[in-house]
């Protein structure tokens, strides 16, 4: 018996000891001569030849061991790809492959040892080389076939649980093979080094600069895509490695010097903060008439850094920029010169288009809510915003200072808000009205998108214009049935209603509740139980809210502007929860629109009409007989104007100051002012939401899943749902969101939900959990606006230099 017969026979034996059925594929009939000698030794295995018929082995195995209960070897002389037909059998045993025909080297026995793991492509990696470098790495690294990618990332994740492996294993060289032919990188197992020339080589391939060529990797390309790839799927990993690299350069210098905004580059955070300093500048240091041209130049600059990984794992923080730059670029969209030329409904018509001038209103509140909320010190805060703002402030009043002047002669925007019962108040089963004290027409766009990216509801946005003065107690009458009069009686403003006073919310309420209305305030609704809801009937209702006013009422400064957008998700929840008590159609209005404005100088601050009686800061009123100094610093409305609007108050006139300017007296807001003539003020939204009819349908019962703790910032919900349907109709759609202390930590995830289970993955922003030890979940239903769950979970997450296992 020769040596080799000896040694397979051997290895046989120790092979039949642990399993019975062996696969002996040998496409080159290599051991086609030693097969009888196995066979005349191993007298307890029954050798099963292939000679052209899989089938015949099959029928050979089924007939004299057909409950497997005996020894079998099966020579294959074929690939085992290409044994296609006998996978069955061969699932049922494992592979034999020879060792004595293998290399006698540390990789050899390696994957000998890890037969079951190597990937089918590579079975014959016992004569390929090139086979035997990729099977040892998709078994070191668990992939079922060439990753390259993947096993850099996982390499980089934990260095010390791989190097010794490749090292042990003589695979040093064949790794670094790997590495060069790949990124053109010769980092070999230095870990720190091969982040290094794949992060330099992202600024290379992206940046400005040739600074760093001498530290990137040679295919700067690769390694950019590969560092899109290392932050989408382990973002933890790829911050650690960029945070502990950049102590070493000072990347914010480098952009600083360059004096270029063109950076692409996403490799290191310090790239963000020296653009933001160069955009900070150029807004400061602009000049005024230049400064929308230099924000329309900085526009794809910050929109795409906005859109960026630093950013949107909140360790950079874009908005004050990127929303200072947009406010300005929307006002240099605007022409105030055009808006001379233009009549009252050309106005309004300018101001509500789906592009229109309501635009730099949204932007500019956005632009504030974001100072109030930034925590990052940005350079020269102060200055650009004065630039942003006086920019705001000549928008103001370039659009209104016509607007004033039309008004004397027709008052109206549009259809009078007089008319508002009569267009769209319906006394019908499923109609809710909802009345915001304050939300500006820019607002009601902002709630129209929230929904339209939630629901397929129906929906209409117009504007009716506001009764002047456009303060509560008009604006709210002017909802009325009945016609709504203005006149004096003991110098004060007095408002009816079909000649009955409406000296407030409680005269308000009985008139709606005698025309068929049940009147409640948005926080009742809010309080109400999915079950009560769904039990009760959709009589004709008026939801009210006072929110927005109070706010501007009663804060002095920007906090107040910033929290009105919060309002938002209180009508959008409203609707969502009156839906489900069978409600169909929605109007959602207001009394009056707001201004938002700088503190004003002395310039806007008009003193107050001699004789008025009635002086607010945006209006006052005096009897029609009265003499009153005839001036230029306002405009008088008088009672023939007010009929136009539908207004009974023949005994009365009443005095605007022109555009953003107010009259001097004590008291309120100075930067938050209603009841005078501007379009923010006038133009009241309509937006009538139409929802179709809930199908009623078994319920359905969730079991949510969240880790607990929480050890990678990107994690799996799962979500079970059981019901007694096979299938939902319409399916309903859940919203997974992640906060700490009420603030968001993760961008809010939806998942339509199916019988059975469901999963989504949702992505903690490092930036916002960094340092924290408790996250809390929420799981909403998007139709019902009902919670779920809430779970609060710890977190167990490492971001700190010292998990970097670097050999430096």
């Amino acid at each position: 018996m020769g040596d080799l017969a000896e040694s397979i026979i051997t290895e046989l034996r120790q092979k039949f000891d642990r399993h019975p059925v062996w696969v002996w594929y040998d496409a080159q009939e290599k051991y086609k001569g030693v097969l009888n000698e196995v066979e005349a030794e191993l007298d307890d295995v029954k050798l099963a030849r292939y000679n052209g018929s899989y089938f015949e082995l099959k029928l050979r195995l089924r007939n004299e061991d057909p409950d497997y209960e005996k020894n079998w070897l099966f020579y294959i002389p074929e690939s085992r790809n290409d044994a296609e037909w006998f996978r069955d059998v061969h699932a049922l045993g494992r592979q034999y492959r020879v060792g004595q025909d293998i290399d006698d080297t540390p990789v050899t026995q390696f994957l000998v040892e890890h037969d079951e793991e190597i990937p089918d492509a590579y079975e014959d990696w016992g004569q390929n080389r090139e086979y035997q470098r990729l099977a040892f790495f998709c078994v070191l690294f668990e992939t079922v076939g060439p990753a390259i990618d993947e096993w850099v990332r996982d390499y980089l994740a934990a260095p010390e649980d791989y190097r010794l492996d490749i090292e042990d294993n003589a695979m040093a060289d064949a790794w670094d093979a790997q590495l060069r032919e790949e990124y053109g990188i010769d980092a070999g197992l230095d870990p720190k080094e091969l982040a290094t020339q794949l992060l330099f080589g992202e600024v290379t391939s992206r940046a400005p600069t040739a600074q760093y060529d001498n530290l990137a990797a040679d295919d700067a390309q690769a390694a950019a895509e590969f560092c899109d790839d290392w932050q989408q799927y382990t973002p933890a990993d790829f911050t650690r490695y960029s945070r502990e690299i950049e102590s070493d350069y000072d990347l914010t210098e480098a952009v600083i010097e360059s004096d270029q905004t063109r950076w692409n580059a996403t490799a290191f955070r310090g790239i963000d903060t020296g653009l933001i300093r160069l955009v900070m500048d150029r807004l400061a240091e602009g000049t005024y008439a230049d400064l929308p041209e230099i924000a329309a130049e900085l526009n794809r600059t910050v929109t795409k850094r906005r859109d960026s990984f630093w950013s949107n794992e909140d360790l950079v923080d874009w908005s004050v920029p990127a929303l200072a730059v947009e406010t300005l670029r929307q006002i240099g969209t605007v022409d105030v010169d055009d808006a001379k030329a233009m009549g009252s409904r050309q106005l309004a018509g300018q101001y509500t288009s789906d592009d229109g001038w309501w635009q730099v209103d949204a932007a500019y509140r956005r632009y504030i809510d974001a100072t109030q909320k930034a925590t990052f010190p940005y350079p020269k805060e102060a200055t650009v915003k004065r630039q942003v703002t006086n920019h705001y402030m000549a928008f103001l009043q370039g659009v209104n200072r016509p607007l004033a002047e039309i008004l004397s002669d027709d008052p109206t925007l549009g259809t009078p808000q007089t008319s508002f019962y009569e267009e769209f108040a319906e006394v019908d089963d499923g109609t809710a009205i909802i009345i915001c004290d304050g939300l500006r027409y820019e607002l009601a766009e902002a709630i129209r998108e929230n929904l339209g990216r939630r629901t397929d509801f129906e929906q209409d946005l117009s504007a009716v214009s506001a009764a002047l003065p456009s303060i509560t107690e008009v604006g709210m009458a002017a909802h009325l049935p009945g016609e709504l009069g203005l006149s004096l009686d003991d110098d004060e403003l007095v408002v009816t209603s079909s000649g009955e006073e409406m000296a407030g919310k409680a005269e308000r309420v009985e008139r709606l509740s005698a025309a068929g209305f049940e009147v409640v305030d948005m926080d009742e609704v809010g309080d109400i139980s999915l079950e009560e809801l769904t039990e009760s009937d959709p009589v004709p209702r008026v939801v009210y809210s006072g929110t927005i006013d109070k706010l501007g009422e009663s804060l002095d400064d920007d906090a107040a502007f910033s929290q009105v957008a919060s309002h938002v998700d209180d009508v959008e929840r409203t609707v969502q929860r009156l839906k489900q008590a069978g409600y169909t159609r929605f109007v959602i209005t207001s009394d009056h629109g707001f201004l938002y404005t700088d503190r004003l100088n002395d310039d806007h601050k008009v003193e107050a009409p001699d004789l008025a009686p009635v002086v607010k800061r945006r209006f006052a009123a005096a009897d029609r007989e009265t003499p009153l100094v005839d001036t230029d610093e306002f405009v008088e409305i008088d009672h023939e104007a007010l009929s136009k609007l539908g207004i009974d108050g023949p005994e009365i006139k009443l005095l605007f100051p022109r555009s953003v300017a107010c009259f001097k007296s004590r008291g309120g807001n100075m930067r938050y002012f209603h009841g005078g003539i501007s379009l923010q003020e006038l133009l009241v939204p309509c937006l009538t939401v139409t929802t179709g009819e809930i199908e009623e349908s078994a319920s359905i019962s969730y079991d949510v899943s969240i880790p607990d703790p929480i050890t990678n910032s990107i994690l799996t919900v799962e979500i079970e749902a059981k019901s007694g349907q096979v299938a939902f109709d319409p399916a309903p759609t859940l919203e997974v969101r992640a906060t700490i202390d009420g603030e968001p930590v993760a961008d809010p995830v939806t998942m339509e939900i199916s019988p059975g289970d469901n999963s989504t993955r949702v992505r903690l922003k490092q930036g916002a959990i960094s340092g924290e030890d408790m996250v809390q979940f929420e799981v909403v239903d998007t139709d019902t606006r009902e919670t779920i769950t809430r779970q609060t979970v710890s977190l167990d997450l490492l971001f700190g230099d010292d998990d970097m296992g670097f050999d430096v």
